[in-house]
């Protein structure tokens, strides 16, 4: 269509030469084929202003879709932190209820205590021997480091120093670092209550 239209000029541009009229030939290239493709340029870049405007008011949108998209991933992960944090808790409530009913009816000279404040889960007294108790999924590290540096609480809140420490591994797994680092800081780390009651029994 665009080159059946530019023959056309042409053929009348030709015809107006041949007669002599340039000016007339001037203005039909001018009207029929210039102003046309101007028109054509100044379109295209209305349309241009008006995508980059569209593309900016789009890019503004993502940028703030990725900042909702970031604060919704940090208040997921602080979620997920404490909701591990609560199980973390409810495994050893749970787990420390079960240790004084096992004691209660197994080891009765031994009384045990749900402890709420640092360094441990719950205390063992009895027989004269105290023991400091970390209650863990799976036992870290970090637990054998807690269980130690919470020797002081305990004795400051219960009156002595633990005689024992142990961590108790509700999940029955222990990992060789963290048994080898137990070891070399004194704790010791069980995966039955039978295993606590015997610690107790040989000192």
């Amino acid at each position: 269509m665009m080159e059946e239209a530019l023959k056309k000029a042409e053929d009348v541009v030709l015809e107006a030469i041949r007669r002599g009229k340039y000016e007339e030939a001037g203005r039909i290239v001018f009207r029929d084929v210039f102003k046309p493709l101007l028109d054509l340029i100044f379109h295209i870049e209305r349309e241009i202003d008006r995508n980059t405007e569209n593309i900016a008011k789009l890019t503004e949108k993502v940028d703030k879709s990725t900042e909702n998209i970031d604060k919704l991933t940090e208040n997921v992960k602080r979620l997920l932190g404490e909701t591990g944090r609560l199980r973390g808790r409810d495994v050893e409530f749970r787990t420390g209820l079960m240790l004084q009913g096992w004691f209660r009816k197994n080891a009765p000279d031994y009384e045990v205590f749900i402890w709420d404040g640092a360094g441990a889960d719950i205390v063992i007294e009895g027989r004269g021997i105290l023991a400091s108790i970390d209650i863990a999924i799976k036992p870290k590290i970090e637990d054998v480091r807690q269980l130690k540096d919470g020797i002081g609480v305990i004795e400051e809140d219960w009156g002595r120093k633990p005689d024992l420490l142990i961590i108790y591994s509700r999940s029955g797994i222990i990992p060789k670092r963290v048994a080898d680092f137990a070891d070399r800081m004194g704790v010791k780390i069980v995966r039955r209550p039978a295993e606590i009651r015997k610690i107790l029994e040989s000192r």
